[in-house]
């Protein structure tokens, strides 16, 4: 018996040494590859090997893994580890970030060159603790009040959006197709639509949410005359879009000047004539306040944009008529003209909401909860030395008057119109007029265009324009950069 244990034991050994017949495709079992923490969409994570994969569904899943594990929102079982001190963003390892206050000033910092206050106090450091890994709201309340489960699946405190860029991470769920344009062209929201009769927007039915899902059909960029000039600039593209503006009566400083620094994920259709169709999905906007001289100076206080503000947003659109496609003719587009955080039956004439409306009624139809997060209008996050929430409502609208570099870039100024009013805030203190003007220099209001593998999502786009030589990067005026 013991020799034929031993024979067997052979027979095992040898048998899993080679295996005949075509090795098995990851990538058709669902083991698709991946390059970064979030590249997998909501549910799966980015293994060691390089594939995407998922541990659980909720936590209960990883109750065999470790005890007091949690689920996070890309299906990772891991140990919350949410109470380690920190005093930056690097003490809490790699994708991980410090919910980090200064001590005096009372700012979010990400390390203590974030604080305001230090040149002249050095006790105004930044201290804090990590976020927690979270799978949903509930698992960050152990760890303290004001803290939220965010898409980074960990629990931070609002502003986290000022180090995490909204539009690298992907969508957890999704109520309209808009949102999903993140992931890039070809994804849209699995739910059957109807029609929301308030904003027109198709959304999904009955109330409902769903995931984003790859639509794997080849893109269809329009079958337009392939003699025509416009034919050569079909696919995707990234813009680079700033406005320069000053404000003036805006608290501690009373003027400032501020960048509205916006990156969009930009599709480029021909299917007649001349005519270029451009539909462009925001990615980031980062508000960024500079010194006329652009010098670096010290700031006191700064506003960020929430990720729901991103999500709430709807795609924009414009024509481009084409009689050349060389380099120097010019690319002239129509106007696009948006409204957010109210429904205007008027939306290019009838006035913005103001906050004695707000005030006098605050179910006025036309101030609109965009967002979804409980307060009127949009909500933006003043941060710094002041700090709270700010429901503001706006028209905007843009044209671009540019001209083609090449086949793969173009350039110009924008021409911007702007109305910005505030509705309500969290604080008193945070309700003021302020007046807003584009800035005198025209070229710190302008936009480039580079074009993208068709497949690019934001971020895609995010990653490009953050490198140095990048021709999307940001910069104060529009030549900064060399043509390519």
């Amino acid at each position: 018996m013991r020799t034929c244990g031993i024979l067997v034991c052979v027979f095992l050994i040898g048998g899993c040494a080679y295996t005949a017949g075509t090795p098995l495709d990851l990538e058709k079992l669902g083991y698709t590859p991946c390059d970064g923490p979030y590249a997998c969409g909501a549910g799966r994570y980015c293994n060691e090997q390089g594939y995407c994969a998922a541990d659980c569904r909720t936590s209960a899943d990883c109750a065999l893994i470790g005890e007091g594990m949690v689920c996070t929102l890309y299906g990772q079982c891991r140990a919350p580890d949410g109470e380690r001190a920190c005093t930056a963003h690097a003490d809490c390892g790699e994708n991980r970030y410090c919910n980090g206050s200064c001590r005096r000033s009372g700012s979010a910092c990400a390390s203590t060159a974030d604080c305001p206050w230090h040149e002249l106090d050095p006790e105004d450091v930044c201290e804090g603790f990590c976020g927690a890994y979270c799978g949903k709201d509930d698992d960050c309340r152990a760890f303290g009040d004001g803290l939220e489960c965010t898409p980074a699946a960990q629990c931070l405190r609002p502003g986290w959006e000022k180090w995490i860029p909204a539009g690298q991470l992907p969508p957890t769920e999704c109520v309209w197709d808009a949102q999903c344009k993140t992931l890039g062209w070809a994804w849209v929201c699995d739910c059957p639509k109807e029609t929301d009769p308030r904003t027109g927007r198709q959304v999904c039915q009955g109330g409902g949410r769903s995931r984003c899902i790859k639509d794997d059909r080849p893109l269809d960029f329009g079958d337009g005359p392939a003699t025509s000039p416009a034919h050569a600039f079909r696919g995707v593209w990234g813009m680079r879009m700033e406005i320069g503006v000053v404000s003036v009566g805006v608290p501690l400083v009373n003027r400032q000047n501020t960048y509205s620094s916006n990156l969009f994920l930009v599709r480029i259709d021909h299917r007649a004539g001349d005519t270029l169709e451009i539909t462009e999905k925001l990615c980031q906007l980062n508000l960024l306040n500079f010194a006329e001289d652009d010098q670096p100076f010290t700031d006191l206080a700064w506003m960020v944009i929430p990720y729901r503000y991103l999500r709430a947003l709807p795609l924009l659109t414009r024509q481009v008529e084409l009689s050349s496609g060389a380099a120097g003719a010019p690319w002239e587009t129509t106007r696009s003209l948006e409204i957010r955080g109210a429904i205007l039956a008027d939306p290019a004439n009838d006035p913005l909401p103001t906050r004695h409306d707000y005030a006098r009624d605050p179910a006025d139809p036309r101030i609109w909860d965009q967002d979804g997060d409980g307060h009127p209008g949009m909500t933006t996050i003043m941060d710094g030395v002041l700090r709270g929430e700010i429901y503001n409502d706006q028209r905007w609208a843009a044209t671009y008057h540019g001209q083609i570099v090449g086949p793969d870039h173009v350039r110009g100024l924008a021409e911007i119109q702007n109305e910005q009013l505030i509705l309500s805030a969290g604080s008193p203190n945070l309700i003021y007029d302020t007046t807003t003007e584009i800035h005198a220099q025209a070229d710190r209001t302008y936009f480039r265009l580079m074009r993208l593998s068709d497949d690019a999502s934001c971020a895609t786009l995010i990653r490009e324009a953050a490198r140095e030589s990048s021709w999307l990067r940001h910069t104060p005026h529009l030549m900064d950069v060399a043509d390519p």
